[in-house]
């Protein structure tokens, strides 16, 4: 009987032992638990808040003066209509499907209503020009940016010699930014033409009055052929390109002010 007792005893024990241990791995594990700190939940990147407006069309004025570029961008940011005025001689093919109205296509295409675009064509001199009432036309409204062939090709048929065609432009350029003091006046030649005497060296004072007067020049003849091939760019009495050679200087243009 004792014997007994001492492993009903034995049994006892052992199973308190059991159950202690139990309970003690339990209680550690909780505790354990308890004691991790919980893993931060990952906050999401904060978002811009406020995209660099219209991005698109301010990189496409990368090629435009510095001026003309914060101007537009100014434009841009009062939701007004940034101002193009395209101006010079019958070279413009304004209204037979020219250069001109081709650029103004690929223009509004690309920077949609954040800009106006005007077409002014006239068959006068430079002289003629700032001496009429063809200027009060030409700054109406004010335009912020004007592209201007200088009739230079107009200018050399009818003798009116550099200097005169320069002190035009001067005036037109003071007259501009009394109208517009932000204004950006860029100037280009005509197309040039095969033969000419004195013409190419009207052109080349023209280049170098614009250097030294500070004024953005669009020096378009290096993409005309320089040969006999010349001619299947021009109408026949050269005044005017043909349709070939719009397309040519239309390109150019393009490539300027519309920006990759």
């Amino acid at each position: 009987m004792k014997q007994f007792l001492l492993v009903l005893l034995a049994i006892a024990c052992g199973a308190v032992l059991v159950m202690g241990n139990h309970y003690w791995q339990e209680r550690t594990n909780q505790k354990a638990v308890a004691n991790v700190e919980p893993k931060p939940v990952p906050e999401e990147a904060p978002k811009q808040e406020e995209e660099e407006k219209d991005p698109v069309a301010k990189d496409l004025t990368a090629n435009w003066p510095d001026a003309a570029r914060e101007t537009y961008e100014k434009k841009v940011d009062e939701g007004s209509p940034f101002k193009i005025v395209i101006m010079g001689s019958p070279a413009l093919g304004a209204s037979e499907g020219g250069w001109a109205p081709q650029l103004k296509e690929s223009l509004l295409s690309a920077y949609g209503d954040t800009i106006e675009v005007s077409i002014l064509e006239w068959d006068t001199t430079s002289v003629e020009f700032v001496n009429s009432s063809d200027v009060d036309i030409a700054l109406d409204g004010s335009p912020d940016l004007v592209l201007w062939e200088p009739f230079n090709l107009v200018d050399n048929s009818n003798r009116v010699g550099p200097v005169q065609n320069h002190e035009s432009i001067l005036i037109f350029d003071r007259k501009l930014h009394e109208a517009n003091e932000e204004a950006t006046l860029i100037l280009q030649p005509p197309h040039p033409i095969l033969k000419a005497t004195y013409y190419p060296s009207n052109i080349e004072d023209l280049k170098t009055f614009a250097g030294d007067e500070g004024i953005p020049y669009l020096d378009h003849w290096g993409e005309w052929p320089e040969d006999d091939t010349l001619t299947d760019y021009l109408v026949e009495d050269q005044d005017t390109p043909n349709a070939k050679g719009y397309t040519l200087w239309k390109d150019y243009l393009v490539d300027y002010f519309i920006a990759d």
